[in-house]
């Protein structure tokens, strides 16, 4: 961290004013980027709507700096037209503007309200069964969510500067970041632990720093949107990549906990309950290989 002192008389340091230009140059980048992800959301049309004022002369003026319009604004600028600007001497009269009324016809009645129509939304992201609410359960969501978030953070960084002692000293990040998930701080504690185990599993694990490590054409979080006979749906692969001898696999990390014996049982039936899942995942992918991963239990079962 970069602290220097101020000299007397001085109002800012030349290295605050350096890091502060950086930061705007971040937020400059992260907003443009949000404006491209948004534009190229659209699958038929897109609108793009905005409201600017005028000056004195009735000229639009332009938008404000570092907006999202202001980044748009150089292909923008021709579809934007000075409207309904009052001339100078209306603006210091208070005259000019001009209302209009719209009334109703001699016994109008608004018509019948259609039926009332059912809508399911589609899936969207991971495909959970409902289950009914319950601390506990609602505790272990949340370690994966944030277990999930982790482990994309690694992929991302191929390994490199990840290991138990790191993972450690993130202890307080984990409870901090759970709390925030509404986790009561009474069970953040043990929450976090769990965390820590999963990610120090599977950095410690063959075939977990095999699945995080570098792969070609390697993707975490991948967002898949698809039409079905359902219409269209998202997924989420948590591990998308190809492997040294090119083969395409699909991975998902599942954080579920298994006490006792039978381990090996309770993998067997994890796969036959999240097979359709990821079957529907490898349908955009041909001659692709299934995997799920348990961080917790160090578990692994492919297909």
């Amino acid at each position: 961290m970069l602290a220097p002192i101020k000299a007397t008389g001085e109002e800012t340091h030349p290295t605050y004013r350096y890091l502060r230009d950086l930061n705007a140059d971040a937020e400059d980048v992260e907003s443009s980027r949000l404006l491209y992800v948004a534009a190229t959301r659209a699958e038929n049309r897109l609108h793009l709507m905005a409201c600017l004022g005028c000056d004195k002369d009735g000229e639009l003026k332009k938008p404000i700096a570092r907006s999202l319009l202001a980044r748009a604004w150089t292909v923008a600028e021709g579809s934007f037209r000075a409207h309904g600007a009052a001339a100078p001497e209306e603006e210091a009269t208070g005259v000019g503007e001009i209302y209009s009324v719209n009334r109703l016809a001699r016994g109008f009645r608004t018509p019948a309200l259609p039926k009332m129509v059912r809508w399911t939304p589609p899936m969207e992201g991971r495909e959970e069964a409902e289950i009914e609410f319950s601390w506990a359960k609602e505790t272990a969501r949340q370690v994966g969510i944030v277990v999930h978030h982790w482990l994309q953070r690694v992929a991302e960084d191929e390994m490199r500067g990840w290991q138990a002692r790191r993972v450690d000293a993130l202890r307080p990040v984990f409870r901090r970041q759970l709390e925030r998930r509404g986790i009561e701080r009474a069970h953040a504690k043990a929450a976090a632990e769990l965390v820590a185990s999963a990610i120090q599993n599977s950095l410690a694990d063959q075939r977990g720093s095999w699945l995080l490590g570098p792969h070609p054409e390697a993707r975490s979080e991948h967002r898949l949107r698809m039409r079905g006979k359902d219409g269209l749906r998202t997924f989420v692969i948590d591990r998308l990549f190809r492997d040294e001898t090119g083969q395409r696999w699909i991975v998902d990390f599942k954080t579920s906990q298994h006490e006792g014996a039978g381990v090996e049982a309770f993998l067997d039936e994890q796969r036959t309950r999240y097979q359709p899942q990821l079957n529907a995942y490898a349908a955009a992918f041909d001659h692709s290989r299934k995997g799920l991963y348990f961080p917790l239990l160090r578990g692994w079962r492919d297909w």
